[in-house]
């Protein structure tokens, strides 16, 4: 019986340059990776608020912020996720500020496809095995891959976007997450959906009460929302 074949490796590249980002995913498909494109600082924040990754490919030359930003951003968020600076600045400067940045890895361009391959398997392997699969607060445990979660070991079914809603929250670990930041998860338009997020954490919250849970989430004023576990 033939060995089965390995999942590809989930890779968000954050890429400005449409023709770059072609070619990358092309090559890197070919080399075992599994490729999620974004354009810009908030589109990389979205996706990485949404999905799970093993890798961030990140550009330094974006429209909307310099690539830093958002290497800091997800330094914050994930400490173990591993980050990968693809960039033609030549720069000492710019190699030094990547790595105090929270950075992994840089390699300038031009480079060896064969070599960059290489080095992201190396930067994947190294992550802890527990990496972003689960995430967890009271009794409360997140399967990221499977989009399921959990209530003291029992299932319990949200909405896309509640399931969302919550995600950010259980991540944050009890820090506050930003009205701002949810809207970037829901990529929904601002004007419209701002309104409804009450409702989304509305019935959220009547869901968890209903499941048993001892967290709950308690508004911030002015901020936004935290989870909070009962004594």
């Amino acid at each position: 019986m033939p060995l089965p074949t390995p999942a590809p490796h989930s890779v968000l590249l954050v890429e400005d340059d449409p023709m770059i980002a072609k070619t990358l995913v092309m090559s890197l498909r070919y080399d075992g990776f599994a490729v999620t494109v974004a354009s810009t600082l908030q589109e990389g924040l979205q996706q990485l608020a949404a999905h799970t990754f093993e890798l961030l490919l990140l550009d330094l030359g974006l429209p909307d912020g310099c690539g830093l930003d958002l290497c800091r951003e997800v330094r914050r968020r994930d400490p173990d996720l591993p980050i990968l600076v693809l960039t033609a600045r030549t720069a000492e400067a710019d190699a030094v500020a990547s790595i105090e940045g929270g950075a992994d890895d840089y390699v300038r361009k031009p480079y060896g496809q064969q070599e960059l391959a290489a080095r992201m398997r190396r930067l994947i392997g190294r992550r802890p095995s527990r990496t972003r699969q689960r995430a967890c607060f009271g009794d409360i445990e997140m399967d990221l891959p499977r989009h399921a979660l959990f209530v003291q070991e029992r299932a319990l079914h949200l909405g896309k976007r509640e399931y969302l809603i919550l995600q950010l929250l259980v991540r944050a670990g009890g820090d506050v997450v930003t009205r701002e930041q949810i809207l970037d998860a829901l990529e929904c338009d601002r004007a419209i959906y701002d309104r409804t997020i009450d409702s989304h954490l509305s019935h959220l919250r009547r869901k968890l009460r209903d499941a048993g849970t001892a967290v709950r989430i308690a508004a911030v004023y002015g901020v936004g929302y935290r989870l909070e576990a009962a004594a």
